[in-house]
């Protein structure tokens, strides 16, 4: 006894095969860039010296869904500024007329940092800017591999965290 191929059901064969190997072949599997060009000593050596960059690849809004980075977006820590270039996304409850910016567009030169490693080679850094209201804090994890995440703090606005990558500031 013979059965009938049903050839209604090739062409959604085919078609789910196509989309699997197109999302494969767009899809980026090679090594962060700034992880893999410096040592874990000199990252530790560049926070111990406030002289780091974080460059963010995702942003995970409170409300929504993450979204990837295709612009670069960091924050650059040096020993009298840190300067924050990252985009926004989320609700506002203070509602600023005519800005136009991302209240994680500014420079500070009136901050404080904290930092502290764990046990497990992690640096738990946390910057305070005086000078500038909109945020309260910025709080990094960095990672032995170079990874890092940041969660943000805000005194009128949703929090939003990113995840990215930290190196050696120029």
């Amino acid at each position: 006894m013979k059965q009938k191929i049903n050839f209604l059901y090739l062409p959604n064969i085919a078609a789910l095969i196509f989309m699997l190997s197109f999302q494969w072949s767009c899809s980026s599997t090679k090594p962060a860039a700034d992880a893999s060009a410096t040592s874990n000593e000199e990252i530790a050596a560049a926070i111990n010296a406030d002289n780091w960059v974080f460059t963010a690849k995702q942003a995970m809004p409170m409300r929504g869904q993450t979204r990837n980075l295709t612009t670069t977006y960091e924050v650059k820590c040096g020993k009298d500024t840190v300067v924050s270039y990252l985009p926004y996304v989320g609700r506002a409850y203070n509602a600023q007329l005519g800005e136009s910016k991302s209240p994680l567009d500014f420079q500070s030169i009136n901050f404080s940092i904290d930092k502290s490693q764990d046990n497990k080679g992690r640096w738990i850094v946390n910057v305070k800017p005086n000078d500038y209201r909109e945020v309260q804090s910025l709080n990094f994890t960095f990672f032995e591999s170079g990874s890092a995440q940041l969660s943000v703090q805000f005194t009128g606005r949703d929090p939003i965290s990113f995840s990215g990558s930290v190196g050696v500031g120029k």
